[in-house]
């Protein structure tokens, strides 16, 4: 199921998360419970939306932020490189950070009702849910936000310069992969705002935090490229199976 929102006329004072710059509000009543989507529905960025998808909307959005985290060297924004192997956890759960034949492949778990992302990326992001169910939102030309349903072995590409947010509706295990190959990340201030109120506990979790686990020692080399091996072989049936179901 898809929800959409008009575009309003009505200025706003403050958006649900805080102030971004170009935000409207709806209207004065939803047809939707805001309970079920932070609010984001009422809410248009139309000057953000006419950069939706191109190189501008990464320079000129006051609302798009870097997000100090690539493995892509010639990012200009980078400060912190997120090692492979290596699995971050926090409330929401955890990600696994791997790479198979040189390719960077994120796994994630996450408990239902959490948020990820608000972001956006200069390259295509690629997910395929091994089990579970997420609605991922996606920012759209007119300045709305798309709000898509997804289940288990579905397949889903959000295209470049596209600010997104997944929320898990169950408990689900997920892939991520960049095509082209590489990681890159600016964060859309109207979403991310709602995911950290989320992460902090104000929308219900502890705002407790582990950090990031470094797996693999310089020693443990040899026995980590078995790991990929396996890990490889996995990756690629399921790939060939997300692929094929993309092509029907």
């Amino acid at each position: 199921m898809t929800y959409f929102v008009e575009r309003g006329s009505k200025p706003a004072q403050s958006s649900p998360e805080g102030n971004p710059i170009g935000f409207q509000l709806k209207s004065d009543k939803s047809s939707h419970d805001e309970s079920d989507n932070h609010g984001i529905l009422n809410c248009i960025f139309p000057e953000d939306g006419r950069l939706v998808g191109t190189d501008a909307i990464f320079t000129s959005s006051p609302n798009v932020t870097p997000q100090f985290s690539s493995d892509a060297e010639s990012n200009t924004h980078k400060r912190l490189d997120i090692p492979t192997p290596s699995i971050y956890t926090d409330e929401r759960g955890e990600i696994h950070n791997i790479k198979a034949n040189d390719k960077r492949i994120n796994i994630l778990y996450t408990k239902n009702g959490y948020l990820r992302s608000g972001d956006l990326h200069p390259n295509e992001q690629c997910d395929f849910i091994f089990s579970g169910k997420v609605k991922i939102w996606t920012l759209q030309s007119d300045g709305s936000t798309k709000i898509t349903d997804y289940c288990a072995h579905d397949f889903i590409s959000i295209p470049r310069g596209v600010p997104h947010v997944f929320e898990f509706v169950e408990d689900t295990v997920m892939a991520e992969w960049w095509e082209p190959p590489g990681f890159q990340a600016w964060f859309y201030k109207p979403y991310r705002d709602i995911v950290n109120k989320k992460i902090m506990g104000e929308g219900g979790g502890n705002g407790r935090r582990k950090g990031l686990e470094i797996l693999v020692n310089a020693g443990e080399k040899s026995r980590w490229s078995t790991v990929k091996l396996a890990l490889g072989a996995v990756f690629v049936g399921s790939l060939g199976f997300a692929l094929g179901r993309r092509s029907r």
